[in-house]
This record gives C-alpha cells, structure tokens and sequence, in this order.
C-alpha cells in the first residue's frame, strides 16, 4: 500500500515490471496523455510506430517517468478513472491504492475512441427510452403534479436466505391464518431490517445477482431503477447496459449468437463501428452488464443460457428476475449466485408512496391509509399502483365523482390484471375468461371455509390466467420429485374471489349467513363486505364479463333483507349484534334503499361502540346520509374517534339527533 508521502515517480517505477506485461488498451492510455499535453504530437507518433505492445507500453512508462513527477501523476490517474479498461484486474487494487488528491476527482478522461463511446450514448439514450415509455403507460390517468412525483420509492430487500425457505415460507403462511385479522394483515407488511438498495446491488462485487419476487412485489421495479442510475450517471464502473424483458426472454431460442442478440435485438450501432464495439464488449466484459427480466425458463445451451453461465461474457454481471416458485428451479441450482428477495414497500413507504401519489389531502389518504385491508394490499406496490389509478381516474372525471369503496378498488385490480394478461395472450376475454376463473374462485370459496391459504388443484402452467393473482411455493421432497403450493398474493384476494363464487353460486349465499353466526365459521364475515360490494348496481357492469346481470340483479333483491334479518339478531342474550360491521357491508352496497330498510329495523336509533377509525366513521355517516325525512339519533357517548372521523360524522350532522 501506498504511503501519503510516497512520489508518483516513485509508485510508477515499484510497479513498473507488471505494468509493462498488464496495461491494457494502450491507444486509449496514449489519447488521454496527449489531451492532458503530457505527450505531444511527435511523441504520439513515435509510439504508434512501436512493432509491438510491449515496447509500446515500456515506451509510455520510461517517457513518463523521465518527464517527471506531474506526468507521473497524471498517468497514474488516467490509470484510475480508466482502470476497467486500461488494467488487468490484477492492478486495480494497485491504482486505488495510490493517495490521490482529492481536488483531482473531478477531472474528466476520455473512456474510449468514438465507436465505443457512440455506442455507450445510444445505450443510455435506450434506456431512458425505455423507463420513459413505462412511466408513460404506468401514469395515464394521472395528473400532471402527480407524474412529477413518479419516481423510485424504496422496496423492501432481504439476502436472509434460511426464513425464505419454501418450508419456513409455508409455516409463516400457516401463522398468518391463525392470527387475529389485524395482526394477520400486517404481517403481509415487510419490515425494513438491511437497507439493501438497488444502487448497493448495481455497485456490489457480486457477478451474478437473483431477485425474487411474487407477482407485482417490484423485481421489474428494482432492474430498472438500476438502468436509471446507470443512464443518468457517469458511469465509470459499467459501459454497457442490456436490458431484456419477457417478450425477448419468451423467444430467446431463435437468438443465434451473442452479436445478434446484443445488436440486432436489442439496439443496433452504426454499420461502420459494428465490429469494433462487439469487439470491445467481448475483450471487456467486466464492463457489461446484463439483465433478464422475468425468467421462467432458459433452454439449454441457447444463447442467454450460455450468457448466464457466462460462457459467453465470462466476467460480465447477469442480474436476473424470477417468481418465487422458479427460484429453486433445476435453472438455478447450479448457478452461483446472490439471493435477493423483493418484499415490497414497508410500512413507511406504503405512506410515502401514497402521499408522493396523491398529494396530502386528508381525504384521499384516509381512503387507503385508515383502511386496513387496503393498506395492507399496498404492500404490492403493483396493487398500490392500480389503487391510485382508480382514484386519479374518479378525481378526474366529475361524472365518476362517487364513494371510494373497497370491492371497487379490487374490482380495478382484477381487471387491470385480467386485461394485461389478455393482451399476452391475444384471448378474447369470454372465450377464456369465465373457465379459469371460476376454477380459481371455487378453489378460493374452498381454502377460505378451512381457514388455509394453499389452494389445491391450481394448474402449473404458468400461462395460465390464475397465475396472475398467485405465488407459487415448491419444496423438494426428493432429489427427484416436488411439491408445488400455490396461495393468492395476499389473503384479501382470497376473500374477494371467495364472493366471486358465492355471486357464482347464490344457493350458498343463505348457509354462508347461516355459519357467519358460529364461532367456528365467524371468519367468513370478511367475505361478505366483497358480496355487498359486487352486488352494488355500479359494479354489476364492471363484472359482467362473468356473470349474467340478471343473475346478479336477482341475486339482489333478496340477498339485502336476508342478510340484515341475519345480523340484526344477536347471536347470544349477552352480545349485541356488530353495528359498525353492518354499516361496513351497506357502504359497500351504496344502496339507499338498503340502508332505510337497515333504519327501519333500528328504529333510527344507532349506538357505536368502540375506537371509530375515518373508514369506519365514512360508512356510519354514509348510513346516517341516506334518512330521508326522519332524523337518527346517535349515541357516541361508548365510542371515541379521530379528528377525521369526527369530520365524517358531522358532514351528515343535519340528519343527526344527539
């Protein structure tokens, strides 16, 4: 190691021997001496008449040397800002070695001749290219101030590889059913433990890089905050940047080399400079950096397989992206590597994420923040997304202007989902829709009556629509044989195809009622608030791809009475029946008729108990809006709520008798 006091002179000739043999790109070295006047035109010259690269680098040395210390000086650093393309690895811990100046750092030298750098540039001008389009299909329906906020919020990610085995993931899902629904839809939130960023990984040593992820937790968004930080910086680490998505991966078999899938695939350069750039990635490939986004499979000696194994590109850095259950695919188990796992947003984030989104009205943020099947869902920074959407679209558009409801925002989320699937598929959504998704609703229907989040008999083609809505979990039961498991992204989803089913299936409407009222069965509540809101006329239009609206509409007419008749009786001497909970199921019906039936039967006199949280006092104060003529009188002498939840209350104070 260098002392502070040791001369540039003095460092150059300890290291002399292995300069001479390990110097590498010495035309790049010779430019850079020239622009820095350490070398003139006759001496520039005079090298390039050198026979060889030996002489050539003894030449460059000795002349350096003998011109004194500032030459010396400013070889050694263009032998750092240039070390990935000017040295052997072997010399880099050499060079950084060197106590440099730190006035110096901001010096800048030309990485290379003008074919490469050309190229470099279009590289950086795709990806941007690239990150704009995504933005600019993510924020349609956006305004204006909230596209300007449109940018990377920190995800959620973990190298802590013995909890993320199938087995440990299985008992958690096992813990989660068992809770309490509170603690149980929290622990879908990730905590943020290691601040692991997507910066920390594109720096790191680490030349083959997976991230794992469920569907919509945000591994395409970590890949390409990468190119961001890539694209806009000054990178002097990495050159050459390739980014390939499902639809290049999906037909990766009829790439047949390297130079067709780098230049004719993913973005050609001039016809003149061909040869010399493909020949600088090849000699340079600690340089180059390539990511598959989505892998489901790679076929054996195809061209990515071989750029994965990195018999093509041997020291470039792959990063890759796969689904949970493709992680202990065969692809993988001999592939040396770093585990990376895509939790999605924490608990903080989801809150900045939302306020970024959609400003700091009390309001809109109370729609998700104060709701906890929502903001537990915006773990998934896909859902989260698709919540905003849906919110931005209604705030846009006055003829939209309605209650916020929670089936809503699962029914956006469902055909959002379904659409993006469709136009991969090219299916026209009543051939293929209704079979699938009926199999997966009564398989939903099912898991939910035993408590379990594992639902059977869900296909293993990953084309399969169900899929969508799913991660998938395989264990090893042998060398030779697996299990797989397959659960919905997060355990409300179930609960929202479990109603799917029953507006499938009305017949079991009556006995799922029937067993809300046991202690065995109380948890099928939570499927109800779904039914309700599915049932409401708005949304019959939204889901008629699947059911008929006469279905539906019959459906209708009897379901609300029954229900209320339901609920309304205690289901002991000593318990009062659950008023906010009903007030819940009528807000998501948005039926006024239903909530003067629901009046009637309380004589207009409603009692709250308990904390009141904004979601819970908008559904009572929605209840109370729908009185016609009669006042109702409401005791909240048991109950306490926020300041939101007070401004929900007093918003329908002049139908109000305290």
């Amino acid at each position: 190691m260098a002392c502070a006091q040791q001369s540039a002179i003095e460092y150059l000739r300890n290291c002399r021997r292995n300069l001479v043999t390990h110097m590498r790109n010495l035309p790049l070295i010779i430019e850079n001496l020239y622009q820095q006047k350490v070398f003139n035109d006759h001496e520039v010259d005079a090298l390039k008449a050198e026979r060889t690269e030996f002489d050539k680098a003894k030449s460059i040395l000795d002349w350096v040397i003998n011109k004194g210390e500032m030459a010396s000086y400013e070889l050694l650093r263009i032998l750092d800002a240039t070390q990935k393309r000017t040295l052997d690895s072997d010399l880099h811990y050499w060079i950084c070695c060197f106590p440099f100046r730190w006035e110096d750092t901001e010096i800048s030298y030309s990485l290379g001749a003008k074919p490469w750098q050309n190229y470099q540039t279009e590289l950086k001008n795709k990806a941007i290219s690239i990150l704009k389009d995504q933005r600019a299909h993510c924020s349609k329906n956006l305004d204006d101030k909230t596209q300007v906020n449109f940018h990377f919020i920190p995800l959620v990610l973990e190298t802590d590889s013995v909890v993320k085995t199938p087995q440990c993931k299985i008992k958690l899902k096992n813990k989660k059913c068992k809770k309490l629904r509170s603690k149980k839809l929290r622990a879908y939130i990730p905590n943020e433990e290691q601040a692991l960023s997507p910066e920390d990984l594109l720096r790191c040593q680490d030349k083959n890089i997976l991230l794992i992820g469920k569907p919509g937790i945000g591994k395409t968004t970590v890949v390409q905050e990468m190119m961001r930080l890539w694209a806009e910086k000054d990178d002097r680490e990495f050159y050459y940047m390739f980014y390939f998505d499902e639809s290049v991966l999906a037909h990766s078999s009829r790439v047949v080399n390297l130079e067709s899938i780098l230049f004719d695939v993913y973005l050609k350069p001039k016809d003149k400079d061909r040869k010399e750039v493909f020949q600088d990635i090849e000699e340079n490939s600690e340089n180059v950096v390539i990511v598959f986004d989505g892998v489901v499979d790679l076929e054996e000696n195809s061209t990515l397989w071989k750029i994965m194994n990195h018999e093509l590109l041997p020291d470039a850095k792959i990063i890759i992206t796969c689904r949970s259950e493709v992680e202990y695919d065969p692809l993988f188990s001999n592939w040396p590597t770093r585990k990376v796992y895509v939790q999605g947003f924490s608990e903080e984030f989801i809150k900045t994420y939302y306020q970024r989104m959609l400003g700091h009205d009390p309001v809109l943020l109370d729609v998700v923040l104060k709701n906890q099947e929502l903001f537990s869902l915006s773990h998934v920074p896909m859902y989260a997304f698709m919540i905003v959407d849906l919110i931005q679209f209604k705030q846009n558009n006055t003829e939209f202007n309605y209650a916020f409801t929670v089936t809503e925002m699962y029914i956006h989320i469902f055909n959002f989902t379904v659409q993006k699937f469709l136009q991969k598929k090219n299916e026209k959504i009543d051939v293929y829709l209704k079979d699938k998704i009926h199999l997966l609703t009564k398989n939903a229907f099912s898991a939910t009556m035993q408590k379990c989040l594992n639902l059977p008999d869900v296909s293993s083609d990953e084309t399969d629509i169900c899929h969508a809505f799913l991660k998938m979990i395989t264990t090893r039961d042998s060398p030779i044989s697996a299990t797989t498991y397959s659960a919905f992204i997060h355990n409300t989803m179930q609960e929202f195809f479990s109603a799917l089913w029953l507006l499938e299936c009305p017949g079991e409407i009556e006995k799922v009622l029937q067993l809300c009222q046991t202690e065995e069965n109380k948890h099928m509540k939570h499927v109800l608030p779904f039914l309700c809101g599915l049932l409401r006329e708005h949304n019959i239009n939204l889901i008629k791809c699947l059911f008929p609206e006469d279905q539906i509409k019959k459906t209708s007419d009897w379901f609300i009475e029954k229900f209320l008749d339901t609920f309304l009786q205690p289901q002991s001497e000593s318990e009062e029946f659950d008023l906010l909970y009903v007030c819940q199921c009528l807000y998501e019906l948005q039926s006024p008729k239903a909530c003067l039936m629901f009046l009637e039967k309380m004589d207009h006199q409603l009692e709250p108990e308990g904390d009141l949280d904004p979601h819970q006092c908008c559904a009572l104060a929605y209840v109370i809006g729908q009185s016609r003529d009669k006042e109702v009188y409401l005791d909240l002498e048991d109950c306490n709520m926020t300041d939101a939840g007070m401004e929900r209350m007093l918003s329908c104070s002049p139908k109000i008798r305290y």
